[in-house]
């Protein structure tokens, strides 16, 4: 069972812009990425992140005990079945790249943390 994983540097540029501006920690970033990536339709089966050189993060630092519930929902949105590997090491990375650029996108266009924040939840 895979405990840790590595998003590209570029990503992790990103991660750290976020959060340095909205002042919170990346491990929270990562989760609403994830949020945000699977609100987005399409699979990220094929999606391939530049490197796997940027930051690391232990699993339990990502999902901490909803774990289970974070892989119910990746595995509802691939519509597929998975090992716990492939979750982890592929698809649950791939929405954090996905969800970490869409959310670097946004913010560079409203610049404002609040109203960052505000377009979140309307999403």
């Amino acid at each position: 069972m895979a405990n840790k994983l590595k998003i590209s540097t570029e990503n992790s540029k990103q991660l750290e812009f976020l959060s340095n501006r909205l002042g919170l920690r990346r491990n929270i970033i990562c989760r609403l990425a994830i949020g945000r990536s699977l609100n987005e339709p399409a699979s990220v089966s094929k999606f391939k992140p530049l490197d796997s050189s940027g930051t690391e993060f232990n699993r339990y630092t990502l999902t901490g005990d909803a774990d289970d519930i974070y892989k119910a929902l990746v595995i509802q949105h691939e519509k597929r079945r998975m090992t716990d590997d492939e979750y982890f090491s592929h698809f649950l990375r791939n929405h954090i790249e996905r969800g970490v650029d869409i959310l670097y996108q946004q913010y560079e266009k409203i610049n404002s943390p609040i109203d960052f924040i505000i377009n979140l939840t309307e999403i």
